[in-house]
């Protein structure tokens, strides 16, 4: 897995894409990183991720006849609870204010799921090792 880190390997990559989706990748690279300044944007597998602490929060992958945003499947910040199926991707074929306004909504509530996880993670780590520890002694 070949790895390409920073906004200009992105920008680079998303460059390629034909002329009308080009303009929405870069849009959507723009909303991501001030909507979530944190996250990593790298390219991996041919396509722009941005990431944090090493976890896909989301992507964008150009096509010739669109082009698709998506989430990681952990943070997805379209699951809804009690519902069987959960959208995690989306194709755009333009970009206006209503869209990038929920796209915003989407990155936000993504990166807040993908910190809640890793606290819950880091805790129950913690609650192991102590368990593992007091066991011991």
């Amino acid at each position: 897995m070949f790895t390409k880190k920073g906004d200009a390997a992105v920008l680079a990559k998303l460059a390629d894409a034909p002329a009308p989706y080009r303009e929405i990748g870069e849009r959507l690279h723009r909303i991501i990183r001030e909507s979530a300044p944190s996250l990593e944007p790298i390219v991996r597998w041919g396509l722009p991720f941005y990431v944090k602490d090493g976890k896909d929060i989301c992507y964008i992958k150009p096509d010739k006849d669109f082009i698709a945003f998506g989430f990681g499947e952990v943070v997805n910040p379209a699951r809804e609870e009690g519902a069987h199926m959960h959208p995690i991707a989306w194709t755009l074929t333009s970009l206006d204010d209503a869209t990038e306004a929920k796209i915003r909504v989407l990155v936000k509530k993504a990166v807040a799921r993908g910190y809640q996880r890793l606290a819950t993670q880091t805790a129950d780590r913690w609650r192991t090792d102590h368990r593992s520890l007091e066991h011991a002694l």
